[in-house]
C-alpha cells in the first residue's frame, strides 16, 4: 500500500488526513508505532518511516502505562505530591507503594530532567520562608529594634554569619541579645527576668537586656562578668528600694572604644580585685575582667590583674 492510497483510506475511515492522525496517535495518546500500525492494519516499520518523514518524535508512552500500573490519574497525583516544596521523593514513594530510587526515576521520565534541580528550589524555598518567618518573629522584630537603638548612639552593629542571630558585635565587643515582657512579683516589687541563655554565650562581652513594660522598650547593657550564672532579675518599678543593675540602665557608654583602654592602676587595684572576686560568684573566671574581645592578653587590664594578683599572694606566702 502505497502513502498516497493510506492517506485515502485514513480519511475514509477517521475523516482526518494520514498526517492529523499519526499526529494525535503520537502525542495525544502516546502510542508506539506498532500500536499505530495495528489500527491501520499495516507494518510496524512502515509507520516509524512515515512518522520521522512527517517530523512527529516517538511517542513517549511512560505515562500511560504509568497509569495503566497505579491507576488514572497517577501523573497527576505524582505531580502534585513531588512540586510540593514539603515534599520529598520519599514522600511519593510512600504514596505509590514503591521505592525512593524508582521514584527518582519516574520524575525523570515525567519532567526529562533530573530531580536535583528541583531539590535545590526546594531547598531554597524553604530557607525563605524561614528566614520570612523568622524575621517576623517578635524576638526578631525586638532585635532590630535594638540594633536601630544602638545606631542611634552612633554604633554600627556587625551581625554574626555563624552562630546565634542574637549575637552581634559593636566596636570589637561581642554582644548577646536577651529580651523580655513578663514580669514576675517577688514580694512587693515586680522583676523581669533575663536568662543567661546557653554556654555559648559565656564567651560574650555584654549581654544587651530589653524589657518590655507597658508599651516601654527599657534597656540594660550589662557586662557578662556582672550577669549571674542563672540569669538575671531586674527591677523596673521607681520606688524606695534600688537594684544594683540599675547602674546599667541605658548605659550605651560602656560599648565606647574609649572604654577598651581602662587601665588597672594600684589606686583603683581594690575595686579592681572586688569586681573581680564578685565574679566568682557570678559564675565568671576568677581574676578577669571584662575589657573587650581584641585587647594584647600580655597588656590587656586581665592580665595585669592577675600579676597584681600573684605578687600579693607570693608576697604573703
Amino acid at each position: 500500500m502505497t502513502t498516497v492510497q493510506l492517506d485515502n483510506c485514513v480519511k475514509e475511515r477517521f475523516n482526518v488526513g494520514l498526517y492529523e492522525f499519526m499526529k494525535d496517535k503520537v502525542e495525544l495518546e502516546s502510542l508506539y508505532d506498532y500500536e499505530v500500525a495495528g489500527i491501520l492494519n499495516v507494518d510496524g516499520a512502515y509507520v516509524s518511516r512515515l512518522r520521522k518523514a512527517f517530523g512527529i518524535k516517538k511517542a513517549n508512552g511512560f505515562s500511560r502505562r504509568f497509569e495503566n500500573a497505579y491507576g488514572k490519574g497517577a501523573v497527576e497525583r505524582f505531580k502534585k505530591i513531588i512540586e510540593n516544596p514539603d515534599n520529598a521523593l520519599v514522600d511519593v514513594a510512600g504514596h505509590f507503594g514503591f521505592s525512593r530510587e524508582y521514584a527518582r526515576q519516574v520524575y525523570r521520565k515525567i519532567y526529562g530532567c533530573p530531580y536535583t534541580n528541583a531539590f535545590q528550589s526546594k531547598v531554597i524555598v524553604r530557607k525563605r520562608r524561614k528566614l520570612d518567618y523568622k524575621m517576623s518573629s517578635r524576638r526578631f522584630v525586638s532585635l532590630t529594634e535594638a540594633i536601630e537603638r544602638m545606631k542611634l548612639f552612633g554604633f554600627a552593629p556587625k551581625m554574626t554569619e555563624k552562630g546565634s542571630a542574637s549575637t552581634f558585635f559593636v566596636n570589637g565587643y561581642k554582644l548577646v541579645f536577651r529580651c523580655t515582657s513578663k514580669s514576675i512579683l517577688l514580694g512587693s516589687n515586680r522583676y523581669f527576668r533575663i536568662s543567661h541563655g546557653d554556654r555559648s554565650n559565656g564567651h560574650c562581652d555584654f549581654f544587651i537586656c530589653l524589657c518590655r513594660n507597658n508599651g516601654k522598650s527599657i534597656y540594660f547593657v550589662i557586662p557578662r562578668h556582672v550577669m549571674p550564672k542563672y540569669g538575671v532579675c531586674l527591677l523596673l518599678d521607681k520606688g524606695s528600694r534600688k537594684s544594683k543593675y540599675t547602674k546599667y540602665k541605658d548605659a550605651w557608654h560602656l560599648l565606647t572604644p574609649e572604654n577598651h583602654r581602662n587601665v588597672v592602676t594600684p589606686a583603683n587595684t581594690d575595686s579592681t580585685l572586688g569586681a573581680a572576686q564578685s565574679s566568682k560568684k557570678s559564675g565568671g573566671r576568677p581574676g578577669y575582667v571584662n575589657s573587650g574581645s581584641h585587647l594584647d592578653p600580655y597588656n590587656s587590664p586581665g592580665a595585669q590583674l592577675r600579676a597584681e594578683i600573684n605578687s600579693r599572694v607570693y608576697a604573703s606566702g
